[in-house]
């Protein structure tokens, strides 16, 4: 019962922070994965080729580790920034100061992971860059110098916090049973229980099955709606690459086909078309694939669960998990299904 009214306390109190921490927003944005992985991880999955195991450590300090190529969505420059240099600011945009220092060691060791992941990808297949961001936008990771911009007269607590988390653990990152690092995924909330990869990108792994994320019911916009006039969702639904034909009752527009097991949308029909749950939120910009739709007066309300696609790493379910006095590798072993927290070696 304590722990319930602490963490209710805390929830109430990060709702107060948080928009000074995101520049007056109610809402906690999206992570890069929400932003990259439509791009990039369908195409790194799709080229995969059998794993190799990781390299012996070229030295015990790991002062050989290549920095990470990442592409500037807004500048069109690929930018060299280092391994900590990275992690660190990884962190700091993807994840609220405000979270448990558990939650943030376990971001750190997922942002890493996910990194070196697509930079092996990269490698393998020749691209130029390993992966995409956009620091201005605080989509993937941020310098110092922006989180002092941003954190005002909050940098010196927020900053130093995120950096204490990060150095404990920057050098760990996660492996599957092939010892190869594995494509960590993770997004804000999830809808009580997270989504299988499969569902999303198509190609299954091992280590992105549904798993239970209970405490993300407790998070700031677990649920909310967003509505559409019959004729707004009209223009929106002639968008999609296959537009619909409609009928004259816009009642019989739409109709859910299928469900995942996590309770995800993953077919719909849309007049004379079906397409998928991702796909249909994309088109209409829904917090999530997980959703229910009510018609009346003509308007169409959508409700949601969750924020973002569901797979792999819940954030604000890692940072339940943390106050419940579990610390980050348990977090991220529960969170990635037969992974484990190991060393980095190359």
């Amino acid at each position: 019962m304590k722990i319930t009214v602490l963490f209710a306390v805390f929830m109430a109190v990060c709702m107060v922070l948080l928009p000074m921490l995101w520049g007056g927003k109610m809402e906690y944005q999206p992570s890069v994965m929400e932003q990259n992985q439509q791009m990039e991880v369908v195409n790194v999955l799709e080229n995969q080729e059998p794993k190799e195991a990781i390299e012996k450590p070229k030295n015990e300090k790991q002062r050989s580790w290549k920095a990470f190529r990442i592409l500037d969505r807004s500048s069109g420059e690929v930018k060299e920034v280092p391994v900590l240099d990275y992690v660190m600011g990884a962190v700091c945009s993807e994840m609220p100061a405000t979270f448990h220092i558990e939650a943030l060691k376990a971001q750190a060791v997922s942002a890493h992971t996910w990194a070196l992941y697509c930079q092996q990808s990269a490698e393998k297949s020749g691209q130029e860059y390993d992966f995409s961001a956009d620091p201005s936008k605080w989509q993937g990771y941020v310098t110092e110098q922006q989180a002092k911009e941003r954190f005002g007269d909050f940098f010196a607590e927020y900053w130093g916090k995120v950096k204490r988390a990060t150095q404990e653990v920057w050098q760990e990152i996660l492996v599957d049973q092939s010892n190869a690092p594995i494509v960590a995924a993770y997004h804000a909330i999830s809808s009580g229980r997270t989504e299988s990869a499969e569902n999303v990108w198509g190609n299954a792994q091992s280590c992105l099955v549904p798993v239970e994320s209970q405490g993300d019911i407790h998070a700031p916009g677990y649920q909310k709606t967003a509505s559409f006039s019959a004729e707004e969702l009209k223009q929106k639904l002639m968008q999609s690459e296959n537009a619909p034909t409609l009928s004259e009752n816009p009642g019989e527009w739409l109709s859910v086909l299928e469900r995942s097991g996590s309770g995800y949308v993953t077919l719909i029909r849309v007049g004379s078309e079906q397409m998928s749950g991702i796909e249909f939120r994309e088109l209409l910009g829904l917090r999530s694939s997980d959703f229910d739709i009510t018609f009346q007066d003509g308007t169409f309300l959508f409700t949601t669960l969750g924020y973002g696609h569901g797979v792999g790493l819940s954030q604000y379910g890692a940072d339940y998990l943390a106050r419940q006095g579990k610390n980050y590798r348990e977090i991220l072993e529960h969170y990635y299904s037969g992974a484990k927290v190991v060393q980095r070696e190359s």
